[in-house]
């Protein structure tokens, strides 16, 4: 971050706000599911900015989103999200859009290494609710995510190509 620009820094800022509102106000559950987005703006952070930007900007959304919504701030998922930033940025980078390894590695440390492991560790010292409990809780919800993350990041990254040549050419 020792180079930055204001145009980066505006372009995070736009992608903080903009996971804001699909997180907060464009996702909703059902007896089993929360079906929401607002993984694509901190995806498409990651690819563009890298590890550090996509971590800032997991962190940054999660502590303004805490204001928005009737739950507290609570530290431990707030770590959560700027990992996730950070293996967005660190798996998808300037990667190939061909390049499917790095996303199902990337969808399974996301979904299943923070997600349903780490997130439901915290939501369990957070209620005290027994792990396990949590676990199996949560599963049909990592199930759906995998999938989702697999259909939708290889065609965020194609479109994020395309965007990056398209400016590159004017």
């Amino acid at each position: 971050m020792k180079n930055t620009s204001l145009q980066t820094l505006c372009r995070v800022a736009a992608l903080v706000a903009i996971q804001i509102v699909l997180e907060r106000f464009c996702s909703f559950n059902t007896p089993l599911l929360r079906v929401g987005f607002g993984f694509i703006p901190l995806a498409v952070c990651g690819m563009l900015y890298g590890p550090v930007w996509a971590g800032a900007a997991g962190g940054l959304a999660d502590v303004l989103g805490t204001f928005l919504s009737p739950y507290g701030f609570y530290p431990p998922i707030t770590l959560t999200a700027i990992l996730l930033g950070v293996v967005f940025g660190l798996f998808l980078h300037r990667e190939s859009p061909r390049f499917f390894p790095h996303i199902v590695l990337c969808t399974l440390v996301c979904c299943v290494g923070l997600s349903l492991f780490l997130q439901s560790f915290w939501l369990c010292l957070l209620n005290h609710s027994p792990y396990p409990a949590m676990l199996a809780a949560r599963l049909p919800q990592c199930g759906f995510n995998i999938a989702v993350y697999l259909a939708v990041l290889p065609l965020l990254q194609k479109l994020t190509r395309r965007v990056l040549n398209a400016a590159r050419a004017n």
